[in-house]
């Protein structure tokens, strides 16, 4: 099937590793031109090499911080001056931090009662004005042309908060992420632009497995006991893949998907209760 994206721009944040990644290789295997963008400058030059390799002169790196909105900016500039007017957006930035040596400074996991309230306000920095910025900053260029794909790497507590697990922030500020996509589709659907959010479940990435191995610090139990229970409640009986998030993605900002917009799609093997 080709997919359309032949001379696409695409800008993806956290494209580094994991997801992000996954979906930039594979956008630029598909014939975009990608810009990858994350915090770190070492996880980015050695992403770039990896990605130049399967697109000669049709990739390159930013580092930024993406909750920033001038940083944002910032990035959406060099895509322009790199590659030209871009036509693809992929937020995807992380919320809550579980190992600060890996993810940098950010907001913790928690509870209610345990919660302060400034870590709302960072955690609402992290996943909404992010993926508001990026959002913001790419309009002018796909309504210029006609033609646009914005893409939010989101969570299934988005639709169903993860009330088993410290999760009160991702729990609050997911789901306002995902009403916002669904104002932006409505207004901008008439302008040739798609937008849609994806409700991420467990998938295997090095961010995953941290967050499996700091669980089983907190509540006394072994890796291999957190993670049998958890997999247990996924009918496919495994973690996700990243290669199956980007395969997702990818189509969404495909010419081919010109009629989905507005949604909000579980990828998680099969464990949402949602009808």
């Amino acid at each position: 099937m080709d997919l359309g994206l032949q001379g696409k721009v695409a800008i993806v944040s956290g494209g580094s590793k994991g997801i992000g990644r996954a979906i930039a290789t594979m956008l630029a295997g598909e014939g975009a031109s990608v810009m990858i963008a994350a915090r770190s400058q070492g996880p980015l030059d050695e992403a770039a090499a990896a990605l130049q390799e399967i697109a000669p002169g049709r990739v390159a790196a930013v580092a930024a911080d993406m909750t920033d909105p001038a940083g944002v900016a910032g990035v959406v500039a060099a895509t322009r001056a790199t590659f030209g007017p871009v036509s693809i957006a992929v937020s995807n930035v992380i919320g809550h931090v579980i190992d600060s040596k890996k993810e940098g400074d950010g907001p913790g996991a928690g509870n209610f009662a345990s919660m302060p309230s400034p870590e709302y306000r960072r955690e609402f920095q992290h996943l909404f004005v992010s993926a508001w910025a990026l959002a913001h900053e790419c309009l002018p260029d796909m309504q210029a042309q006609g033609w646009g794909r914005i893409c939010n790497i989101g969570s299934g507590v988005a639709r169903e908060p993860a009330t088993e697990l410290p999760h009160v922030l991702p729990n609050v500020v997911r789901p306002a992420v995902a009403g916002m996509y669904r104002i932006m589709a409505a207004r901008l659907a008439g302008d040739g632009i798609t937008v849609n959010n994806i409700l991420t479940g467990s998938i295997l990435t090095e961010r995953n497995l941290s967050y499996w191995t700091w669980l089983a610090n907190q509540t006394g139990s072994t890796f291999e006991e957190v993670t049998a229970t958890f997999h247990g409640r996924i009918p496919v009986r495994r973690q996700g893949d990243p290669k199956e998030m980007a395969s997702l993605v990818t189509f969404l900002c495909s010419q081919q998907a010109r009629h989905i917009t507005g949604q909000s799609i579980p990828v998680e093997g099969g464990s949402s209760r949602h009808i």
